[in-house]
């Protein structure tokens, strides 16, 4: 997570050096409307993260304290690639706090309020170019950059929908966005769980939101579900193609009852060169019903798509699109430096790849032309990986198990994401005899691996690995277990009540032999329960105590 700028002030004061549970601070990043936000290192593993602190005038408020552990009990439930993830949740003192993934660039606010984009015809007449006092007309991104941004953020949403979480407060500053093109939504802060809310959490008096993105039906206090999100998002959609929100206000309830009552203007008087498609999207995404709107984000997908070969196909991004204008932030050090060049190195080889995949596809007409495709129909399609040492040889072994497993955590490049997991165990097998840290972290990473297969859908393969761990001689009890408890997680999503108390079963067993050693890793494995499924949660501490 970046910065994120706030009009209070701070009342948490960490400086740099001090300490906060296993994170050693470096930085204030910016401040929100509940917490204090820091740049930090994990001293044990050296990964960046951004540490959420709440402020001490609210840490004695039991309803702010109840929203700040939903905020981290939501956010942590939720791992996709589009999704800011959250490493840890704890107290150090007086403080709490939620540790999450650093994201070294820019949010998408910042990006917008940036020159340059598409040439941006003259305001038409009685139409101003400045929205408020305090926001001025940006940016009109073009359609290629801008249906790479939906594309992500919909994704993400996908995910907190079928998780029964709606975020409230989709807007640009809480889309981040990395030079490569990756885009990551932040801040769930304001997610309301369907299942299990408290009522008192979103009681009148309490309407959360911020009121430029915020739907009609948040403003006025009725139902809010997934398609507030999607109005919200119509918003930022809006904002992203004619440099400004549709509605403007001298004040925040003003502001607010245009998006109740006011007629959404039309977006050709910015951008004439909108496809139709793209207007209709817009409707149906700004109607003040949320009965008129999609019903859920896999259906403004699907729409998308439908109009992939059509009006879009000439702008639709078949891979991410590079935000040249958003910058590596947070400093000059060494770590920004590395990242710098990291994404630069990223940047060429995604140019490279294009251009041998045309290649190759032009050698395989020729091929097929000439009467050999018969013969190729048979080979094997991945023959250009010759052997392991060719298919990992663009990742740099380290000098061990714990190296190579730091080095992939910190790696920005989600496209490699189960390759760098595979090579801790190809460069450093989890049955290594000899060396035991080796095959600790060699069995971390399998777990990684499967959470990655897990982000792309591939099940069977998480299973395999967790398996694969569990069944090995050698590996530690604590990571044993562990993997037991992803594959409960894997069988809750999938609705396996039987065979994901199975898996709970048998990690409570390590548990307790674990107790009888008096081992002092069960601290840390019930820390990670905590960071999973609320019935999860349940059964395991339910069975911790009966022990």
């Amino acid at each position: 997570m970046n910065s994120s700028s706030g009009n209070s002030t701070s009342t948490v004061h960490l400086s740099p050096g001090s300490k906060i549970g296993a994170y050693c601070i470096e930085r204030h990043l910016g401040s929100g409307g509940m917490a204090d936000v820091y740049y930090a290192i994990h001293e044990g593993l050296q990964r960046p993260a951004a540490i959420k602190v709440l402020r001490a005038s609210l840490a004695t408020d039991e309803i702010h304290l109840q929203r700040f552990m939903q905020e981290a009990r939501a956010a942590a439930s939720l791992v996709h690639p589009n999704i800011v993830q959250v490493y840890d949740v704890g107290q150090d003192g007086e403080h709490r706090y939620i540790a999450q993934e650093y994201i070294s660039g820019s949010n998408l606010r910042q990006y917008l309020s940036q020159g340059g984009g598409v040439d941006q015809p003259t305001p038409p007449a009685g139409i101003s170019s400045v929205s408020d006092g305090s926001l001025t007309a940006g940016r009109q991104l073009p359609l290629r950059e801008t249906l790479s941004v939906l594309l992500q953020v919909l994704a993400a949403l996908s995910k907190s929908a079928a998780s029964g979480i709606v975020h409230r407060d989709i807007k640009p500053e809480n889309i981040m966005l990395t030079p490569d093109g990756d885009v990551k939504v932040a801040d769930f802060g304001l997610a309301r769980i369907l299942l299990g809310d408290d009522p008192q959490l979103t009681r009148a008096g309490t309407t959360l939101g911020t009121p430029m993105y915020m739907s009609p039906e948040q403003i006025q206090e009725g139902k809010v579900d997934i398609r507030s999100d999607l109005y919200s998002l119509g918003v930022t959609l809006y904002h992203m193609l004619c440099g400004r929100p549709p509605f403007t206000g001298e004040t925040p309830l003003a502001l607010a009852m245009q998006h109740v009552q006011a007629t959404v203007p039309d977006m050709k008087q910015f951008r004439p060169d909108i496809p139709a498609s793209i207007v209709e999207l817009l409707a149906r995404l700004l109607t003040k019903s949320p009965d008129d709107r999609f019903a859920n984000p896999s259906e403004v997908l699907s729409f998308l798509r439908s109009h992939r070969a059509d009006d879009l196909s000439r702008d639709w991004p078949d891979q991410t699109i590079p935000f040249p204008g958003v910058t590596i932030s947070g400093g000059t050090g060494p770590m920004q430096a590395t990242l710098a060049l990291q994404s630069k190195l990223r940047q060429q080889t995604r140019s490279f790849r294009r251009n041998l995949l045309s290649i190759a596809a032009s050698i395989a007409f020729l091929l097929i032309a000439f009467g050999v495709g018969a013969v190729l129909a048979f080979s094997t399609p991945f023959e250009l990986f010759e052997s392991s040492e060719q298919f990992y040889a663009d990742v740099a072994k380290k000098e061990s198990a714990e190296e190579q497993y730091r080095a992939a955590l910190l790696s920005t490049d989600s496209s490699s994401q189960l390759t760098k997991w595979e090579a801790v165990n190809y460069f450093f097998p989890m049955n290594d005899e000899v060396n035991k840290i080796n095959r600790h972290f060699a069995g971390l990473a399998s777990l990684q691996l499967s959470r990655a297969h897990v982000e792309r859908g591939e099940v069977e393969d998480a299973k395999k690995a967790l398996r694969d761990t569990i069944d090995d001689r050698k590996m530690g009890e604590i990571i044993k277990a562990l993997a037991h408890l992803q594959i409960a997680e894997i069988e809750q999503s999938a609705g396996k009540q039987k065979e994901r108390d199975e898996a709970i079963d048998h990690a409570l067993r390590i548990a307790a032999a674990q107790a009888e050693l008096n081992s002092g890793d069960l601290p840390r494995l019930d820390d990670n329960v905590r960071l999973m499924d609320q019935t999860i949660q349940d059964k395991w501490f339910r069975g911790r105590e009966s022990q």
